[in-house]
């Protein structure tokens, strides 16, 4: 897979775009239930610069019924062109089916760690929840910036993130 990946990369790069469906079809047919989404990602991100909508949707309905869930990036791209093209009604499906991610992976000193995301000012308000019932008000942020993370990842073990593990903050995978 790692050879057809390159392959594509360089066939995308050269610009040729026929030599490039073919490949993808190729791979696609023969390894259609084990094909690793990055080769969606590509194509579809390839579709998205070059403009061709219509492949781009064919390639996420494959995705769609192969059972492949999409990374933030392709749906951030599907609802951009959903926008374009006003289709206001597919962009709200879209977004309904695939929420903005809660969590996210970041490496300190090696080790996976999955911390929250928190949302920007935006969608902040649409996840604090209705005030009438049980759920979740309040939102909490942790703010790591580069000298943090660099500081953590060149001290020995950090008591801090371990505390946080503890408290429910940080969850090592």
């Amino acid at each position: 897979m790692g050879s057809y990946y390159t392959l594509l990369n360089a066939l995308i790069e050269d610009g040729r775009i026929e030599e490039v469906e073919e490949l993808f079809g190729m791979v696609f047919s023969r390894y259609m239930e084990g094909l690793p989404r990055t080769f969606f990602m590509r194509m579809i991100s390839f579709y998205y610069s070059a403009g061709v909508y219509d492949k781009m949707f064919e390639i996420f309905a494959d995705m769609e019924e192969l059972g492949v869930r999409p990374d933030g990036s392709i749906i951030r791209m599907l609802g951009d062109v959903f926008q374009k093209l006003e289709m206001m009604d597919k962009y709200e499906k879209l977004k309904k089916k695939y929420p903005p991610p809660k969590w996210e992976y970041r490496y300190i000193k090696g080790k996976r760690i999955r911390m929250r995301v928190y949302p920007n000012s935006k969608t902040e308000e649409a996840t604090k929840g209705d005030p009438d019932t049980d759920e979740l008000e309040e939102v909490e942020s942790i703010h790591l910036n580069n000298n943090q993370l660099e500081e953590a990842a060149s001290s020995g073990p950090d008591r801090s993130v371990l505390d946080d593990v503890a408290s429910g903050d940080l969850e090592y995978i």
